[in-house]
């Protein structure tokens, strides 16, 4: 089983409340689906997603209903690497090279695209292949690797 760390930032295009809306219905539907919102602060939501063909069509969900719904969603989803915890807390909590990539991948990322990794699409292709089409190479690599990597975007 592959767990994907998700970040997800909420933008509004006219009214805030769409987008604060959208934010909140998506973190339960994490949730139902067994998956685990791991923070929330304003517009920006990070989730780990159990199930990799549950994430990637509600991620591809969430980009058609921002594309219809008057907000902007820029997301970026990297393979959710655990760190070894401490049992007292009930979070999970992920490797620094985890966190990093992601914060880089969203960096990156345009209006209504979800960005990832070659790593990522890999796992993808062996896991969920039916979902690997979805994604295409953007020019720039990404910057701040040891050998720079090209980002890959599902557009909405």
């Amino acid at each position: 089983m592959i767990n994907l760390l998700a970040l997800l930032r909420f933008e509004p295009l006219d009214d805030d409340t769409l987008a604060e809306e959208a934010l909140h219905d998506y973190a339960r539907r994490v949730q139902q689906s067994g998956g685990q919102v791991v923070d929330r602060e304003a517009e920006q939501l990070l989730v780990c997603l159990s199930d990799m063909r549950w994430g990637l069509q509600s991620l591809r969900n969430l980009l058609a209903q921002a594309r219809r719904g008057g907000f902007t969603v820029r997301a970026a989803v990297v393979q959710a690497v655990l760190a070894r915890t401490d049992p007292s807390h009930d979070q999970a909590a992920f490797t620094r090279r985890t966190l990093d990539t992601l914060l880089r991948l969203v960096a990156r990322v345009d209006r209504q695209q979800v960005a990832i990794t070659p790593k990522l699409l890999s796992l993808i292709q062996l896991s969920a292949p039916e979902y690997a089409d979805l994604f295409e190479s953007v020019d720039d690599p990404l910057p701040g690797e040891p050998r720079p990597q090209p980002v890959l975007v599902m557009v909405g």
